[in-house]
C-alpha cells in the first residue's frame, strides 16, 4: 500500500512540475516596435528598470551579444516570450577603462 502511495506521489509531482515549467531563454524572441502593436502583448517586466536597485547598479556585459543573452535569461525566468525595446550602450566609464554594455528591455508575454 505505501508503495502505491509513493507512486501516485511521485506521478502528481511530475505533473506538477511539468506544467510550472518556464519558458527557455532560446525561446524567447526580440521583437522591434514595428512588429507588434499594443494589444497583441501583455507587459510582464520592464527588464533591470522594475527596481529601486538600478538608481545604484545596473549589470554591465563585456559585449552587446552578452548583454542580449541577459536579458533573454531574465525574460524567460519571468515567462515572457519575447522582449521589445531592447537597446544597449556601452560606456567606457568615468576613468576610460575598457567598454561595458548595459543593456535593457522590456518583457512581454505575446498571445
Amino acid at each position: 500500500m505505501s508503495q502505491l502511495i509513493a507512486s501516485l506521489a511521485a506521478v502528481a509531482l511530475t505533473a506538477v512540475l511539468s506544467a510550472c515549467a518556464t519558458t527557455k531563454s532560446e525561446d524567447v524572441k526580440i521583437y522591434s516596435p514595428a512588429q507588434l502593436k499594443q494589444g497583441e502583448y501583455d507587459t510582464v517586466g520592464r527588464i533591470w528598470v522594475d527596481t529601486w536597485r538600478t538608481a545604484f547598479w545596473v549589470p554591465t556585459y563585456s559585449s552587446r551579444d552578452d548583454g542580449i543573452a541577459a536579458l533573454r535569461d531574465k525574460a524567460a525566468s519571468l515567462d515572457a516570450n519575447g522582449l521589445i525595446n531592447v537597446d544597449c550602450y556601452g560606456d567606457s566609464g568615468l576613468f576610460g577603462g575598457s567598454q561595458a554594455f548595459t543593456c535593457y528591455g522590456k518583457a512581454i508575454k505575446v498571445r
